[in-house]
């Protein structure tokens, strides 16, 4: 069952994740403080206290610090109606502060709307920010983008980028062990992922084929580190740029694996969609090797893993695959 972590579990989820509420006695880092990124140097002169997100899974970590920005992205898709994702929700509710403003960065970013919140600091180190977009932004605050390219990074590197942005690295650290010693922890108890291979991808109601995930993109560590391998498929076609390959139902055997993780939105059409022959064929759903993740909101927490996403599916995930690994 999917984690919901009210404000009394949420400062327990916090203590058995290694997470910052859980060590309050843990050194501050000295300011100023200088973070290097693909568009160069950031240098912020004093701890931020008005803190704007931009791109995916930054509120995450920050919030896992136990601060909570002014500002943060619309996520229409698995959020609420407001476009706040539910494990954002609960921890903005279980930290005993009003609700972020919300802002959609889909089309633009609202330049005045973000000057008038008076930011001490942009963080955004999970985006797509453009090279004058970063050069706007920093003549309103501070701004940290991404280490080398859009739309990459793995969560532990997001989490201690953002742990030094707020001088709270030593609490990061904390975070990224303790999260990674819940995967231990899983993988350790179940032993059949040792040695089994997985292809994960998403099907799309109104797509042909399946988008299948690169080695490079940020789901995978996080398979990996339950003790699973990626398909020889896959690998080989991460030798190509990109984080995702569409691949046509007639070839999904080069693609084979132990075990066959794909994203849905869930509903009818989507579950229409394992109806086609050539997907109820390929040996991985044919056998019940197939670990399907539906909804949004959980397509969300599996695609955009944080500190906070992680808790709240894990157990549902390591669920899925362990039914999929026995198979």
């Amino acid at each position: 069952m999917i984690a919901s972590l009210s404000r009394r579990t949420f400062g327990a989820a916090l203590l058995a994740f290694g997470l910052a509420a859980a060590a309050p006695a843990l050194a501050q880092d000295a300011y100023p403080v200088t973070l290097t990124h693909a568009f160069g140097e950031t240098t912020i002169a004093a701890k931020p206290e008005r803190i704007v997100t931009i791109g995916w899974t930054t509120q995450d970590a920050v919030l896992a610090l136990g601060e909570v920005p002014v500002a943060i992205p619309e996520q229409m898709w698995g959020g609420d109606e407001k476009g706040v994702l539910p494990w954002v929700a609960e921890a903005v509710t279980a930290l005993g502060k009003p609700m972020p403003e919300i802002i959609n960065f889909d089309t633009d970013i609202p330049y005045e709307r973000l000057l008038a919140l008076s930011p001490d600091v942009i963080l955004a180190p999970y985006s797509g920010l453009t090279q004058e977009q970063y050069d706007r932004l920093s003549t309103i605050a501070p701004t940290v983008a991404y280490a080398k390219d859009p739309w990459a990074g793995s969560w532990q590197d997001i989490m201690l980028t953002t742990g030094k942005a707020l001088g709270k690295s030593a609490e990061a650290q904390a975070i990224v062990a303790g999260v990674d010693a819940r995967f231990a922890a899983a993988a350790a108890a179940h032993p059949e992922f040792k040695g089994k291979t997985f292809t994960f991808g998403s099907v799309w109601v109104g797509t042909a084929g399946v988008n299948v995930y690169s080695a490079t993109d940020p789901r995978i560590p996080m398979v990996e580190q339950l003790g699973l391998t990626v398909s020889p498929g896959v690998l080989e076609l991460s030798k190509q740029p990109g984080y995702f390959f569409d691949v046509s139902l007639e070839n999904l055997a080069t693609v084979d694996a132990d075990v066959l993780i794909l994203l849905d939105e869930g509903g009818p059409e989507a579950d229409a969609l394992y109806e086609q022959d050539l997907i109820k064929r390929f040996a991985p759903v044919a056998e019940g090797r197939l670990s399907r993740l539906t909804g949004k909101s959980y397509v969300m927490a599996t695609s955009a893993p944080s500190p906070l996403s992680i808790p709240w599916m894990l157990d549902q995930f390591v669920a899925g695959l362990a039914e999929a690994a026995n198979k």
